[in-house]
């Protein structure tokens, strides 16, 4: 008979004994469920709310002894003493965290899985980006249910990147957790600290003037420095202009920031070569997010509406030509491009 590669797993940690009332009013009770836990006095009165966050923590089929008698949490009964046995991460039908670091741990393995193991922080770098961005589309969607995925993909490429920075000596789990936490408190002084902020601008002024500090990042320069060389670069470039607006190095207005345009536009049309055409287009595109950026607007989550609008335009185009697009005269298809914008529901605005 061979050995469940998971056994190790389930091998018991020790023994969490807390009283049901005290269970139930924890508002978030997370532990190993490698451990054996063990409720006492589950009466009539937390019997139902005991059972249901069991069942959140667990599953409602996972089995319970209450009393000596084995039963589903679903259907657990009041008893001086209930003793959840440990669990797996395959033998549960709900997970935690703890879950998700030991299944990872279990991948790369020295027997786990060949592709996993394999995996550097420069291998999975792309993996990160485009995970984010499938979170963004998501949210932009509304769509609950592939916001609940992708949150999900994008936690495990987190903890993938603690799994192999362990593996390297780099640094644990733990040591990124405890990062994050003291983040956490240490720029948010208006809640942990003496720092009053009565509303949302304040908190993010004193947020920042933490995060100044924490860096010794006091000058523009600073931190624009600090702005991620991988972000997007229209998103780069509304970052390293807020930086420069914050030090009060800024236009007057969205319309005195436009009059550069036009200049812009003439530079990239006079342009002698590729590298100055390269040059001059990214000025003007540069100006042309400082505009959009005066006018209170996201350049990224506009720019990516822009280009929803064209595909959409573009498809209804197809579907109204007579003949493939390449075929149309350019009369022909300016025509049909305002007959698909004609056609479009006029929005109330």
């Amino acid at each position: 008979m061979t050995q469940d590669k998971t056994e190790k797993q389930t091998e018991k940690l020790g023994t969490l004994t807390i009283d049901a009332r005290a269970f139930v009013a924890a508002r978030d009770f997370f532990y190993d469920t490698r451990s054996e836990l063990i409720l006492t006095d589950v009466d009539e009165d937390v019997l139902t709310e005991t059972s249901a966050k069991l069942a959140t923590a667990i599953g409602k089929d996972a089995e319970v002894v209450c009393d000596g008698a084995l039963r589903s949490v679903e259907r657990m009964c009041a008893c001086k003493k209930a003793e959840v046995a440990p669990l797996s991460f395959k033998g549960k039908s709900r997970h935690d965290f703890a879950d998700l670091v030991n299944i990872m741990r279990r991948l790369c393995a020295d027997d786990g899985c060949e592709w996993d193991k394999a995996q550097t922080h420069d291998s999975i770098r792309a993996n990160a980006v485009e995970e984010a961005y499938e979170l963004v589309e998501a949210i932009d969607n509304r769509d609950v249910a592939n916001i609940r995925e992708e949150c999900g993909d994008v936690m495990l490429q987190s903890v993938f990147h603690c799994e192999i920075a362990e593996k390297n000596g780099e640094f644990e789990l733990s040591d990124m957790l405890t990062d994050l936490c003291e983040k956490l408190i240490t720029r948010h002084p208006h809640v942990f600290g003496n720092v009053v902020a009565n509303n949302a601008d304040e908190s993010l002024a004193s947020w920042e003037a933490a995060k100044a500090k924490e860096k010794g990042a006091y000058r523009a320069s600073d931190k624009m420095k600090r702005v991620a060389k991988a972000l997007p670069a229209v998103e780069r470039a509304l970052k390293v202009q807020k930086a420069a607006a914050k030090a009060g190095f800024d236009f007057a207005d969205a319309r005195a920031a436009s009059a550069k345009l036009p200049e812009e536009v003439e530079e990239c049309l006079s342009a002698k070569d590729a590298e100055e055409k390269e040059i001059e287009c990214g000025d003007l595109l540069f100006a042309a997010v400082n505009v959009v950026r005066l006018l209170k607007c996201d350049p990224e989550i506009a720019l990516t509406r822009a280009v929803r609008k064209f595909e959409e335009r573009y498809a209804r185009l197809e579907e109204l030509a007579p003949k493939p697009v390449y075929e149309l005269s350019p009369a022909e298809a300016d025509a049909l491009w305002e007959e698909v914008k004609k056609s479009e529901p006029r929005r109330n605005i």
